[in-house]
Parts: structure tokens; C-alpha cells; sequence
């Protein structure tokens, strides 16, 4: 994957990375979590977050030519750095453009 855009922001809100996978866009959302006391990184990102998230990959979509993408995705990377080396779990499609859980 390569990196085209980091914290992308957009009205009603931000992703922090937007990559290329081939064709496919992925909108990445990064959660950190030094703590243990707080849940895991990924379990963060709620409906409401992913609803913010899905709603800026549509207005970046809307500035690039609909020709230079085929898919997109919504991918989680959880850091957990509570240990120490700190953890880290991705979670490609992790979620859909309604904000639904894969």
C-alpha cells in the first residue's frame, strides 16, 4: 500500500490516512491506546466515528477523477502500546460506507 493522503479533513470529519492498494482506496483509521484501563484501539471506533469516516472518504471522492479508483475499503490499525514493544493489528474492510461492522 502507499500512502497519497494523511489527516484528510473534510466537513462533519477526518481520516488519518487514504493509501492505495492497486486500484482500491483504503481510508485508514488509526487508533492508539498506552493504557490497558481503556478497552482495545480498535473497539474506539463507534458507529458515530465510523459514520464521520465514511462520510469524508465521499467528499475526498469527490475531488479525485472517478476513473482513478475502482473500490474502496475502510480499514482499522489498532496500536496498542501498553507492553513493550507496542502491538499493532489491521483490520482491512473493517467497516462499510454505512458505517456497518464486516
Amino acid at each position: 500500500m502507499r500512502v497519497v493522503e494523511r489527516n484528510f479533513r473534510a466537513r462533519g470529519g477526518e481520516i488519518d490516512l487514504i493509501a492505495r492498494d492497486g486500484d482500491v482506496l483504503a481510508f485508514v483509521e488509526v487508533r492508539f491506546r498506552e493504557e490497558d484501563g481503556h478497552g482495545l484501539p480498535e473497539e474506539s471506533v463507534g458507529p458515530a466515528k465510523r459514520k464521520r469516516i465514511a462520510a469524508a472518504a465521499r467528499a475526498y471522492l469527490s475531488t479525485i477523477p472517478p476513473d482513478s479508483w475502482r473500490e474502496a475499503r475502510f480499514d482499522v490499525a489498532a496500536v496498542d502500546g501498553s507492553g513493550a514493544a507496542p502491538a499493532i493489528r489491521y483490520y482491512p474492510a473493517a467497516f462499510d460506507a454505512k458505517g456497518k461492522i464486516l
